[in-house]
């Protein structure tokens, strides 16, 4: 067998980060547990030179706390259900108020040697890339912060999770196996969605809409090799407010958003290479937009496509010590990587269309319960901060640095 799978130091970091590879697992036994009752608190202090995230960070930011309380039961053998209730306070992007995380009832209805196939429904956490099921699982992030490129946190609640129903399963082949997963559901559409994919929380809601996403990973035996492929498309319906509307300047109301709908194809190829000290990862992504049903604005650039992707490197200096770097890159728009021409069109900094950004990262856990973690960006561009927290998007800096520290207890 190989060294990966036999060294006692790597095998120790999986039994520290797999606590997260899935929100919600089966026991191996298939023997009905107790109820379980766990959670986690983290809080999170930023400062940055330039713009501000999660708060006003260029004074000096604790605006960011996250607090969940997670259940699980076993029934019986084939039988799960599973559970999370979280408060999130991110700035002026989400205010803290408790939302359920995920529940879902997991039947396994087939396993053997072979594999194992089950299905899942309630609200499910959507199998987007690598990171995105425990992306709220401090102690399974490679830092405090997720490649924002791709784990776009203004996209998170359409991101995070769908109410619907989810088909998975497990292949065993001689030198690995495969998972595969298969979800149907109406997604999350908050007003943190609109900014993200509207600039701005116009007159009107996100109310209805649907999708699905489909993903497959390859992994070797060995748990050397993980390759990933994710494809998901999103319709989401906007109802337009006609009295608020009316009440707007006669400007306003000629390039706000009428009754229509943005479908969202995305698809992200993931690859990750583990040795005893080191996993590298790489993740691709684009999305092809389409607004112009919406009108207003967005019939002067009815399709957008977006691009963006990071290559990550951690090592594990010890059970207890871990190092990370990363770079990533975002562009809103391929056709126009340097925002100039969305500048002309919307009057907007072309630095808001296209972020690349250097991390340099560091993690100390004192005990099986604390994670503490520090962090350097150096940016330029402004791609993915919210707008919500930098209303003035002519005061943004292109290049500006971005401190972080994060403090984790579980329970």
């Amino acid at each position: 067998m190989s060294k990966v799978l036999n060294s006692s130091k790597f095998t120790k970091y999986l039994a520290v980060a797999g606590i997260g590879l899935m929100p919600y697992t089966v026991s191996a036994s298939g023997a009905p547990e107790e109820w379980e009752i766990n959670g986690f608190v983290t809080q999170g202090y930023f400062h940055s030179d330039h713009n501000n995230v999660f708060g006003q960070s260029e004074d000096g930011s604790a605006d960011f706390r996250e607090l969940a309380l997670n259940t699980a039961w076993q029934a019986r053998g084939d039988l799960f259900f599973a559970g999370q209730l979280m408060s999130r306070r991110a700035g002026k992007v989400q205010d803290g108020s408790p939302r359920i995380d995920y529940a879902l009832l997991d039947y396994r209805f087939d396993e053997g040697t072979r594999g194992r196939s089950g299905i899942r429904i309630g609200r499910i956490k959507n199998p987007f890339g690598f990171y995105n099921e425990t992306r709220d699982v401090a102690f399974t992030r490679p830092g405090i912060l997720l490649a924002q490129a791709v784990y776009f946190d203004n996209a998170r609640d359409l991101q995070l999770s769908s109410d619907g129903i989810s088909l998975y399963g497990t292949r065993n082949f001689t030198d690995g196996w495969v998972d595969v997963d298969l979800l149907l559901g109406k997604p999350n559409t908050e007003t943190s969605v609109e900014y993200a994919y509207l600039s701005q929380d116009w007159p009107g809601a996100l109310d209805d809409g649907k999708g699905f996403m489909w993903r497959t990973v390859y992994n070797t035996n060995d748990q050397r090799w993980r390759l990933g492929l994710t494809m998901g498309r999103f319709n989401l319906e906007f109802n337009a407010d006609e009295p608020s509307l009316a009440t707007l300047p006669l400007l306003t109301q000629m390039i706000a958003p009428r009754d229509g709908h943005i479908d969202i194809d995305a698809y992200l190829l993931s690859l990750q290479y583990n040795l005893e000290h080191w996993s590298l990862t790489a993740e691709f992504s684009r999305q092809k937009v389409n607004w112009g049903t919406l009108n207003g604005i967005f019939a002067t650039d009815p399709e957008n496509r977006f691009e963006s992707g990071y290559l990550q490197a951690e090592y594990r200096v010890n059970p207890r010590w871990s190092l990370m770097i990363r770079y990533e890159e975002l562009y809103l728009d391929i056709d126009d990587r340097d925002g100039t021409e969305a500048e002309a069109r919307l009057g907007k900094p072309a630095h808001t269309q296209y972020a690349k950004d250097l991390i340099f990262g560091i993690g100390w856990q004192p005990s099986s319960q604390w994670l503490l973690r520090a962090e350097w960006h150096h940016v330029r561009g402004t791609g993915w901060l919210p707008e919500q927290d930098n209303p003035d998007q002519n005061m943004l800096q292109r290049d500006w640095n971005l401190y972080a520290l994060q403090a984790t207890y579980r329970f």
